[in-house]
């Protein structure tokens, strides 16, 4: 079921709920087991996104090492509220759970690149980034290096 509802997002921008009746019809099993993996995986987005989708983790971790903040900076920036899309359709801000770097926190993943132990400062850079250059801002993994004392 996953390959089949990454490629229905990979072509529709998101999984939309005829989309989960016809893969439901491949599979054949139930409409509803269909959305009840669309709806635990934060992967799979149930309505149209921007661009570029900003998922913020904001699970312990994370939480302790300032996520929150990141995501009031990002919200800032943006003009929008997490679970919204500005206007121009280029940008999605959402509060995810465990993204899996919990001792790289606060963890950010910009479509599928992560950015790790990121500041409120580090995430505004990275939106300027972004509109500036689109795609090229994303190169991937992002780790900060540890420093030897």
């Amino acid at each position: 079921m996953l390959p089949a509802l990454h490629l229905v997002q990979s072509q529709l921008g998101y999984v939309t709920a005829a989309s989960m009746q016809y893969v439901a019809g491949l599979l054949d099993i139930t409409p509803a087991d269909v959305e009840d993996v669309v709806s635990f995986y934060t992967m799979f987005y149930k309505r149209p996104v921007g661009r570029f989708v900003l998922q913020v983790c904001r699970t312990l971790s994370c939480a302790i090492n300032g996520a929150g903040r990141v995501t009031e900076e990002l919200s800032a920036k943006l003009g929008i509220a997490p679970g919204e899309t500005d206007a121009g359709g280029t940008f999605t801000l959402l509060e995810v759970e465990c993204l899996g770097a919990c001792d790289r926190a606060p963890m950010l993943m910009v479509n599928d690149a992560w950015h790790e132990c990121l500041t409120p400062e580090a995430a505004s850079a990275l939106v300027d980034q972004i509109r500036a250059r689109g795609e090229t801002a994303l190169s991937g993994c992002h780790h900060v290096v540890e420093r030897q004392t």
